[in-house]
């Protein structure tokens, strides 16, 4: 028999009601049909992928997560009043703190005080139960106002979470993480005030002792050159003008001594020369007895006038002539003779004269020696008077030069004490900045959101599960029955085989019915209902054992 017989006989005895064919295309009818046909490979698909995905999210892990929010708080002071020593970046000391807090002897310590991770530990070591919680624990910067996160700003907070089997575990472990966070924070800072605050000190001990040797290497440096110093140099003028003004002063008192001196002199030659004439008119007097007569009292007066014209009336030519002509005059009506009056009173003369220049040269003599002793001490006077003028002027001359050197040695001392206030000003920053650390006034985390109990597995995510496995598994059903429809090459109704033979279909016989078919075809529908009604009733027993085992599955409460 040929082939085009088979399919012959194959059409006739399907059912004539199928109605499509290539060229009318897919419509609604034969979709009917064909999900007819191909019923069972859709449903068994579906039911076995949905229970697969039932069971998967009843046998799988539970995983939980909790999470806890920190607040970076600023500090409460002011930076304007107290500025913190602390200016590292704030993420990268969020990452320090992060390598402290997850470092193994922490982790371990955690492992062991919650007993996390035994079949690992049992299995392997406590390095990989450690590695394990490492990737179970995560840090989550949230950056302040929603902004792009800058280094220079401290973030406004950052979630701390943890997953694990045990809720209650989770929890507390996060608890327990985040306290190590605020704790190595409080110690960080503190740690840092201090050691900041140390160095300072060592610094500025440092460099008091430096200023000290500058302070002693200055005080030196004036005491060997005291009277040179720039501050002086004033000073030193003044006093070289007043040093120069006073031995002018002693150079006119000195010159007007020697004056004085040389007139004593010449006054002291003269009552010398007066006193040989003396000695010469006494010797000449008494040589002539019987010579010349005496002077008259005329003649007495007429030599008055010549003396007094020559010499002033202190002379003791003129002092002695005076008092004998006043003596001549008393005695001009005596009654002695002229010769005895005249020896007489040249006599007398004489002897006063003598007197007087004795008496005057003396004067003379000591006069002379206190003017010796006034020219001695000007003298000196002027010799040390011009030695301090020369010890000024070296110290102007030398002025500069000494300048120059003190003007170095003042900038050391004044860089090394410009320091030492800038390192005394640190020092009382850091000591504020270490008291306010102390006092947890400064920067400071704090739990915003407490770590909560999660009562909602973390993974899986049951419900989208359920979703994807409902999903899957009717595409699954329904792309397997379009495939085994795709590929079956029974013809099902007469428009597919004359379009196949391109031939026309004479006549069709429809599917006769007999009571046993009938009763074939009722069992078979009694059979779907009651296998349809199993399988629903499977997959129904299995979801309730699902929402039993997870009760805020769904989001409105039930009553089993």
């Amino acid at each position: 028999m040929d082939e085009n017989f088979i399919k012959t006989q194959k059409v006739v005895t399907l059912d004539q009601g199928s109605n499509t064919n290539s060229e009318s295309g897919i419509s609604l009818h034969y979709l009917m049909a064909a999900l007819q046909r191909r019923f069972w490979y859709v449903v068994v698909t579906f039911f076995v992928i949905f229970m697969a995905t039932l069971i998967y999210c009843m046998q799988a892990p539970k995983v939980y997560r909790s999470s806890t929010v920190i607040l970076v708080q600023p500090q409460e002071v002011p930076y304007d009043y107290v500025r913190p020593t602390i200016t590292s970046d704030a993420i990268a000391r969020l990452n320090t703190l992060k390598e402290q807090v997850m470092s193994r002897p922490r982790l371990e310590k955690i492992i062991i005080e919650y007993n996390l991770y035994q079949k690992v530990r049992a299995a392997k070591t406590m390095f990989d139960a450690v590695e394990r919680m490492r990737r179970h624990v995560e840090i989550k910067i949230n950056e302040p106002g929603g902004s792009r996160q800058r280094h220079d700003v401290a973030p406004a907070s950052f979630e701390v979470s943890f997953v694990g089997a045990n809720p209650v575990k989770v929890r507390d472990v996060t608890a327990t993480i985040a306290n190590l966070f605020i704790e190595d924070n409080l110690r960080l800072r503190e740690s840092q005030a201090v050691s900041t605050s140390r160095f300072l000190e060592r610094e500025l001990e440092g460099m008091r002792e430096e200023l000290r040797r500058k302070e002693e290497r200055v005080r030196q440096f004036k005491e060997e050159h005291i009277g040179m110093l720039p501050e002086q140099m004033e000073n030193n003028y003044r006093i070289l003008t007043q040093l120069q003004q006073h031995l002018d002063s002693l150079n006119a008192i000195f010159q007007q001594t020697e004056n004085r001196k040389v007139l004593l002199q010449v006054q002291l030659g003269r009552l010398e020369t007066l006193q040989a004439e003396a000695l010469e008119a006494r010797v000449s007097l008494s040589g002539a007895a019987n010579g010349p007569r005496p002077l008259s009292l005329e003649e007495l007066r007429q030599k008055l006038e010549t003396l007094q014209s020559r010499y002033r009336d202190q002379h003791p030519d003129v002092i002695i002539l005076k008092k004998t002509i006043a003596r001549l005059e008393k005695k001009k009506e005596g009654t002695d003779t002229e010769a005895d009056v005249g020896g007489h009173s040249a006599s007398s003369i004489n002897s006063e004269a003598r007197r007087l220049l004795i008496v005057q040269k003396e004067d003379l003599i000591i006069q002379l020696k206190l003017i010796d002793k006034e020219i001695d001490k000007y003298t000196d006077e002027k010799g040390q008077t011009s030695a301090q003028i020369k010890a000024y002027r070296n110290r102007i001359e030398g002025g500069p030069k000494v300048e120059a050197m003190f003007v170095d040695l003042r900038r050391g001392y004044e860089e090394a004490q410009e320091n030492y206030q800038s390192l005394l000003q640190k020092k009382m920053q850091a000591k504020l900045a270490e008291n306010l650390e102390r006092t947890q006034k400064g920067e400071q985390f704090i739990v915003l959101d407490p770590a909560n109990l999660s009562l909602k597995p973390f993974k899986p995510d049951i419900l989208k599960l359920l979703i994807r496995g409902f999903m899957a598994a009717l595409a699954s059903g329904l792309g397997l029955g379009f495939v085994k429809e795709y590929f079956d090459p029974t013809f099902h109704s007469s428009k597919d085989l004359e379009y196949d033979l391109h031939l026309p279909v004479i006549v069709s016989i429809p599917v006769i019915m007999t009571p046993k078919k009938h009763r074939l075809e009722l069992y078979k529908k009694m059979g779907t209902v009651t296998a349809l009604v199993f399988l629903s009733l499977t997959l129904l027993y299995a979801f309730l054992v699902l929402l039993r085992k997870n009760p805020t599955l769904l989001p409105f409460p039930y009553p089993f």
